[in-house]
């Protein structure tokens, strides 16, 4: 299609000079997530309330741009009506399996986030929704989310190939705002652990593995280390697919709130820290006022470390000695030190249970 010639056509048509401009494939994706935005047909968006449109073909993302001061509400209307036309006259809709899938995935993730953000966690997916049928199988999820969205732009199509090579077989990816949802058929992925399974490993240990690779991958195709991903039990009705999304979501942010130095994030492995996120904000001060005058302590870099590794490896004195890289009698230094400090020994488990719980209040307060 020759969009110069088409753009040419519409002027004549209305009357007034558009401005054209190739954009990336993202913004149609993060415009259709938007709720600020009207669906003219399946290949033109137009920005609500302005006269911005953008324009989708089988490869590329175009903005066109009235350059007239203010349209009307009716005008506008009759602009989309002008590019509908005028797409169907010029050019064949896109028809690619590939951009149906893209499509369809995008209108799912439209209506998940709109479920999010109003915390509609009893709505169920549409009987219309056309990627319902395909979430009837068992289904184990997998979200993933990156820090900066212009920094890291994914596209749908290469990151749906990559997920395809990896699980050996079709996913269901939905877009989210600021975050990819990953849908693995349970077949998929215990093909995938019979393959990779090389011991008694349980279901949980091989999801933790495959979506190690997994970001591993995702890492390496993309570079950097802006992406985190949170993996899930298994979702067995798409009834659950609203609160199962809501969970994966608080994974994702509980990952990096409390487990800074890791890009995977497992809800079995933050179940304390679940809890102290949702104690008010009151309680936590609180507690935190009431506990002693130790708090300079978690700013100390080489203290918190030490302390959280010795709760990471169940309190053994010998194997965090070894993992810090550090002699035994200077590990039970530090530990006679802090003892002294704050009247808590950590090798006792009720001072190590109140030593543990303010770690976690210290970095939620912290984030706050």
């Amino acid at each position: 299609m020759d969009m110069k010639e088409l753009k040419r056509r519409v002027e004549e048509i209305i009357g007034s000079p558009l401005s054209l401009s190739e954009l990336d494939k993202q913004a149609w994706t993060n415009l259709s997530l938007d709720r600020d935005h009207v669906t003219v047909n399946a290949s033109i968006i137009r920005v609500k309330d302005q006269p911005r449109w953008l324009w989708r073909t089988d490869s590329k993302v175009y903005g066109l741009v009235a350059e007239q001061g203010q349209f009307t509400e009716r005008e506008m209307k009759l602009m989309d009506l002008v590019l509908s036309e005028s797409l169907e006259k010029t050019a064949h809709r896109p028809s690619s399996g590939k951009r149906d899938e893209e499509s369809k995935s995008i209108e799912l993730g439209r209506w998940l986030q709109e479920q999010i953000d109003t915390n509609s966690t009893q709505s169920i997916v549409p009987e219309d929704m056309p990627l319902r049928s395909r979430l009837q199988a068992p289904l184990f999820p997998f979200l993933l989310g990156r820090e900066d969205r212009q920094a890291h732009e994914l596209q749908f199509s290469k990151l749906n190939k990559l997920l395809r090579s990896y699980f050996g077989g079709e996913v269901v990816l939905i877009p989210l705002v600021e975050s990819w949802l990953i849908l693995v058929n349970e077949k998929l992925l215990l093909d995938a652990l019979d393959e990779n399974n090389e011991g008694n490993e349980t279901e949980r240990d091989m999801l933790a593995a495959l979506g190690q690779g997994l970001y591993e991958l995702i890492a390496d195709e993309w570079g950097g280390g802006g992406f985190h991903l949170a993996a899930g039990d298994k979702l067995t009705r798409y009834e659950r697919l609203v609160p199962v999304a809501i969970s994966m979501l608080e994974t994702l942010l509980l990952g990096r709130i409390f487990q800074v130095a890791e890009h995977i994030y497992l809800p079995w492995d933050l179940e304390l820290e679940r809890l102290i996120y949702h104690i008010p904000e009151d309680r936590r001060q609180q507690f935190i006022q009431e506990s002693g005058g130790d708090s300079h302590l978690m700013e100390d870099e080489e203290t918190l470390i030490t302390l959280e590794t010795f709760f990471q490896l169940d309190c053994n004195v010998s194997e965090t000695a070894k993992r810090l890289y550090i002699h035994r009698n200077t590990l039970l230094y530090r530990i006679d030190k802090f003892k002294q400090e704050t009247g808590l020994d950590v090798r006792s488990f009720q001072d190590a249970v109140l030593v543990k719980l303010r770690i976690l209040l210290y970095k939620v307060t912290k984030r706050s």
